[in-house]
């Protein structure tokens, strides 16, 4: 993590890392390396869990979506789907290949969020937007669907428990707040929602 050098409120001036990011990484490395750093990570936000009922905090932060008809679901729908009990943890908040930085010989995870969705869980969902849905690259024409999908396999067969889509278009979703009809990421956010649900 960047060493945080002053804080003030929700604000962090916190240190630049310079290095490469896991376009320009996975498209010159073998994923092997990067695997290990995400399984070792999420394996220290485990280490320390305690279980907790997430159902009020579905049900409060996705109260927008009653009032939204372009989605192939309702909000209760969508809960049906999502597993009710998880592991509170320590945890990143916006786990995405984007946020992660090899520098100088090592990953660097950068940008960390506080959010009600606070496990590690969550953060196994947040990543699969990269890894399942290719977020990351929307603005590439690199081809990276084998190492995402040995990165997924790998980390899915050690928590099976993050494999729920439903997982997956919640945090979709976390994205999808922030687009407007019919640009570009909302295209792709819904293309993504249609093929999951």
């Amino acid at each position: 993590m960047p060493q945080i050098f002053r804080k003030d409120g929700d604000i962090l001036d916190m240190e630049y890392i310079p290095g490469l990011d896991m376009q320009t990484y996975l498209q010159h490395n073998n994923e092997n390396v990067l695997t290990k750093f995400i399984l070792n990570t999420l394996n220290s936000f485990k280490s320390e869990s305690l279980d907790k009922d997430y159902t009020e905090v579905y049900n409060d932060k996705l109260k927008w979506m009653d009032t939204d008809v372009r989605l192939p679901f309702t909000r209760q729908e969508l809960i049906e789907t999502l597993p009710k009990v998880l592991p509170q943890s320590v945890y990143h908040g916006d786990l995405t290949l984007e946020n992660i930085i090899y520098s100088f010989g090592k990953f660097c995870m950068i940008d960390p969020v506080t959010v009600e969705y606070d496990s590690y869980i969550f953060d196994i969902a947040k990543l699969r937007q990269d890894l399942h849905c290719k977020w990351f690259l929307r603005n590439s024409d690199l081809r990276l669907d084998t190492k995402l999908k040995n990165i997924e396999d790998r980390i899915l067969q050690k928590y099976p428990e993050a494999n729920n889509n439903g997982l997956l278009i919640l945090m979709l979703l976390r994205v999808y707040l922030h687009t407007e009809k019919n640009d570009e990421n909302y295209t792709f956010i819904m293309r993504e929602i249609d093929k999951l649900w």
